[in-house]
Order: structure tokens, then C-alpha cells, then sequence
């Protein structure tokens, strides 16, 4: 067989994991009350109200503006919210002219409904790689989906991690020069999924669409040095639930296709032990679906078959593909020793594909497995998982220590794109 393409929130209970601490450079956010981490009501977080309190830089009036783009979706919504106002595909297409010329941009899946549309990729493995079709999402998110003008709003914008120096960069110059923010800031992806959970100290394991990324956080601060990869994660999973309805004779039409990530999401789960599972007899997994085209789909051992590439992925897809709970020891036996019994403590489940029922036991089980120099090991993850990072983001945002923190536009003009090295930790 061949292999898949490579390619709840609250405040933190100990109260001594909000001390100010040397690995952070933005020093402010840890001086803030545990109760600040947990966003009240909108009314306590107005996207109208927040301004800054900071002497430096001109005052932003209105609310910040959260923007996480991933490789299959962007996710959009007002600072101080729990979760985003707006979330399309991370997939623009071009309406082609007669002669050539482009003669209009499509934004989302809707691009792949037309023959005289070029579809561009925004993303790859998290990354972005084309700046224009990125400029064209991030106005079309402000414009058509929250309806607000982009000179009125600062942007909180997320990256991931080992995002490169000139991402950075490119980020300011589009926020600035393009858009028209007055402010800009932008923050590493796993801090801002701690900050979703209360946390500045985590093990931040995110399950994505193109990659697994398991990502040690101490006191607000990513360890790239200890951070690992693997393969593992949404996409190969689609691929896989494909091949397995087709194996046993469930030959989805073209138009259909879309329906085998959602077939995944809702009917999918871990079994906690994979061989007790397969015993077991198909009526107790048995699930029928509806199609939109009037056709009855039949799953059975498919559905916990397809997730168990999670814990033992096929050898002969690849040295890429390492299964989660040997990319999570092989970080955790790369920290310095002292810092090993926080993080195991606090495995912090993220991302999309991190939804399937039951994958907080079997990890635990899996880690179980290997000489781990703590004896505790415990994996939580917040009903917000899937949009933690946007979340962590938001919360960010509203913090009352953090408004001396943005970029202001006169800041921009005066230093150049490189002044977002030196605000953004």
C-alpha cells in the first residue's frame, strides 16, 4: 500500500506558574493576575473598548482583531471572544479572464465549483508560501466576514513554530502596508494554546492537518531546540479512511469526496485497546450514514481503524511518520531533567485532529510504555482544542499588561519590517 503525501479554559490552579520568569521576554504578561488567563464575558472584553494604556505610540480605539491561518482553514474573530466570528479554507482562487488576466478572487471552497478558476495554495505544512493569495484571505476575512474596516483594528496574528525570519517580516510589511492596521502583533502558536488552558508551562501537542508538532512551552516561551514533528496527523487520516471505505467496496462519487473528512470528525474514535476492539462484534461499532446524494454508507471497523495510525503508523509509509506517543517521548527525553515532571503533567491536546473520543486515555497508556523520568503522566485538552491557538489569542489580546505590546504603525515606518523581531517574543 502506498503511503499518504508527506507534506475547558480557565485560569491556571497554581498560582506560583505566573511568575515573572527569564525565558519570557514580554515580561508584563506574566505579571498578570491567574483570573486574567479566563476571559469573561464579551461586555468584560468589548472589541469596542479595549485601549491601550500604554504612553508609547498613539491609542488603539478599538478592539483587536485575532487572525489564525493553518494549512486547511483561517480562523478570524474579535479579541475577548472564546471563539472565532469567522473560519473558511485556506484556498483563493482566481477567476480567469479572457485574455488571461485575472478578473476576480474567490475565497474558500467555492473556487472549486468553477472551470475558470486557478486555485492557489496558500499554505504548505503550516507555512505560508504565497503572499498574495494570503493578502487576498486576510481582506476578505475583514471585509465580507466580520465586516470591519482594517485600518480601525489592531491584528493579532499567529505562526508556527520555526516560521522563518522573513515570514516575520512579511507579516509586518501586509498588516501595515496592505491592510492599514494601526497595530500589529504576532505570537507563537503553542504559547497561545497554553494561554487557552491556563498555562505559560506545557507540553503543547498539536494535531493539525498536515502535521503533528509536539512543542515544550516553559513560562511563555517555545523550546525549538526540543520541539519534534511527524507527519502523522489529519490529512494522512482522510487519506486512510478513503482507502479503507474503498477496500471494502465504498467507492464515494467525485462530487462526494469532501464527505470522508467529515465521515472522520463525526464517526471516528480511538479504541483503547486496538485488538480487544477488533474482537468485539460488528454490531458494537456498526454506524450507518446518510450521503446527500440518497445513498446509506455502513462503517464498522473503519472507524477505529482509521485513527490507530495515530499510535502505529504503517512502516511503509516513511521515517517521516512516527507515531504521537514516540514524538512526545522523544521531546520530553530531550529537556533539561528538571522541567521533565511539569510537562509530563501537563500534556496539553490541540488542534483538530486531536478531537477523536478517547485519545486522551490512550496516550496516557501509550506513554505509559516508556521509561519516562516522571512518574505522573497526564493529558488534558479544552473543549476550545481545536481553535486554541486563535483562543490563546484572543485571550492574549485582552490583557490589560499586554497593550504596551503592539507594534503601532509610526513604529513600523520609523524602524522597518525588522521591528517585529524586536516586540514579538
Amino acid at each position: 500500500m502506498e503511503g499518504p503525501q508527506e507534506g475547558g479554559m480557565g485560569p491556571s490552579q497554581d498560582g506560583d506558574s505566573l511568575q515573572i520568569g527569564r525565558y519570557s521576554p514580554v515580561f508584563m504578561i506574566h505579571e498578570c493576575h491567574p483570573d486574567e488567563l479566563e476571559l469573561g464575558s464579551v461586555s468584560n472584553f468589548s472589541s469596542s473598548t479595549v485601549n491601550s494604556t500604554s504612553g508609547e505610540g498613539p491609542e488603539l480605539r478599538t478592539g483587536p482583531i485575532v487572525i489564525d491561518m493553518g494549512t486547511r482553514s483561517c480562523r478570524a474573530g474579535f479579541s475577548g471572544h472564546y471563539s472565532p466570528s469567522a473560519e473558511v479554507s485556506t484556498l483563493v482562487g482566481h477567476r480567469m479572464g479572457s485574455e488571461g488576466a485575472s478578473a476576480g478572487v474567490i475565497i474558500g471552497e467555492e473556487a472549486l465549483l468553477y472551470s475558470n478558476i486557478e486555485t492557489l495554495e496558500v499554505m504548505h505544512n503550516g507555512f505560508i508560501i504565497n503572499w498574495e493569495a494570503a493578502e487576498n484571505l486576510c481582506y476578505y476575512l475583514l471585509k465580507h466576514e466580520l465586516r470591519v474596516n482594517p485600518e480601525d483594528h489592531a491584528l493579532l496574528l499567529t505562526e508556527p513554530l520555526f516560521s522563518p525570519t522573513s515570514s516575520r517580516e512579511n507579516m509586518a510589511e501586509m498588516a501595515f502596508e496592505v491592510l492599514g492596521t494601526p497595530g500589529l502583533f504576532v505570537a507563537p502558536q503553542p504559547v497561545l494554546s497554553a494561554y487557552t488552558h491556563g498555562k505559560i508551562s506545557a507540553l503543547v501537542l498539536d494535531m493539525g492537518h498536515a502535521a503533528t508538532r509536539v512543542v515544550p512551552v516553559l513560562e511563555g516561551r517555545s523550546m525549538a531546540c526540543s520541539s519534534k514533528q511527524t507527519d502523522v496527523a489529519g490529512r494522512c487520516l482522510t487519506w486512510y479512511l478513503s482507502t479503507l471505505l474503498e477496500d471494502t467496496g465504498h467507492v464515494l462519487s467525485k462530487g462526494m469526496s469532501h464527505m470522508v473528512e467529515d465521515i472522520k470528525r463525526a464517526c471516528c474514535y480511538i479504541a483503547e485497546d486496538f485488538q480487544s476492539e477488533c474482537l468485539l462484534p460488528p454490531s458494537s461499532h456498526t454506524m450507518d450514514i446518510s450521503l446527500p446524494d440518497g445513498m446509506t454508507l455502513t462503517l464498522s471497523k473503519e472507524r477505529f481503524q482509521c485513527p490507530e495510525v495515530l499510535f502505529n503508523p504503517p512502516s511503509s509509509w516513511g521515517e517521516s511518520f512516527v507515531s504521537i506517543q514516540e514524538t512526545v517521548w522523544k521531546s520530553l527525553t530531550q529537556l533539561p531533567e528538571e522541567v521533565i515532571p511539569t510537562m509530563c503533567t501537563n500534556i496539553l491536546l490541540c488542534g483538530g485532529s486531536s478531537l477523536f473520543k478517547g485519545l486522551e486515555t490512550r496516550l496516557c497508556q501509550e506513554l505509559a510504555g516508556h521509561p519516562l523520568p516522571s512518574t505522573t503522566v497526564e493529558v488534558g485538552g479544552s473543549a476550545l482544542r481545536r481553535h486554541a491557538a486563535w483562543t490563546g489569542g484572543s485571550i492574549l489580546a485582552s490583557l490589560r499588561n499586554f497593550q504596551s505590546c503592539w507594534i503601532h504603525r509610526n513604529e513600523y515606518y520609523e524602524v522597518g519590517p525588522c521591528i517585529v523581531h524586536q516586540k514579538c517574543f
